[in-house]
C-alpha cells in the first residue's frame, strides 16, 4: 500500500469519525477517548495489521518501546514512548507499518515535540510511515479544519 492509498483510507477513517462521533468533537471529550474512536474505525480497514491505541511494547521479549530523542540541552536521552495509535504486526518490529500522534486544536502546545517524536518513531523503531493529526474539535470542530503532516520511513516487506 502506497501513502497516496494510506491517505486515502485516514480521510475515510476521518469521514467517519465526525460523521458518527462529531459529539465527542464538539465536547472537546479527553484526547485519548477520540484516539480510541479513531482506532476502532481504522481497524477493519488494516485486516492484516493490529490496531493499537497507547501500545508501549516492542519486540520479541516485549520490551518497553524507548527511543533516543535530544532534551532541551540537545543531549541524546532515551524516552519511553506510548504512541496515541499504531497499526503493526505484535510481537516483533519486522511490520510496522503506521504510528499516529493526535493533537486537538484547542490544545495551546505546539507541534515540534510530537513531529520529532514520529521521525525518531520512524527511523528507530522502523515504522514505515508516520502520521501527525491535529483534530479540529471544540464546538466549532469540522473535518474540513483537520491538519495532516506525514513522516516517511523505511519500505518494509
Amino acid at each position: 500500500m502506497d501513502r497516496n492509498q494510506l491517505d486515502e483510507i485516514i480521510s475515510s477513517c476521518l469521514q467517519e469519525l465526525y460523521d458518527q462521533d462529531g459529539q465527542i468533537l464538539a465536547q472537546d471529550i479527553g484526547e485519548c477517548a477520540i484516539c480510541g474512536r479513531l482506532a476502532m474505525l481504522m481497524g477493519p480497514k488494516f485486516p492484516l495489521y493490529s490496531v493499537d491505541i497507547e501500545y508501549n511494547r516492542k519486540g520479541p521479549g516485549l520490551d518497553p518501546k524507548d527511543i533516543e530523542m535530544p532534551d532541551e540541552n540537545g543531549e541524546l536521552t532515551t524516552h519511553r514512548v506510548f504512541p496515541d495509535i499504531i497499526i503493526h504486526e505484535r510481537g516483533h518490529n519486522l511490520r510496522n507499518f503506521l504510528v499516529v500522534e493526535v493533537k486537538k486544536s484547542t490544545n495551546a502546545v505546539g507541534d515540534e515535540h510530537d513531529l520529532a517524536k514520529l521521525q525518531a518513531l520512524c527511523r528507530q523503531l522502523r515504522y514505515q510511515y508516520g502520521l501527525f493529526l491535529r483534530l479540529s474539535t471544540g464546538p466549532n470542530s469540522d473535518l474540513a479544519g483537520v491538519q495532516r503532516q506525514w513522516v516517511e520511513g523505511p519500505v518494509i516487506g
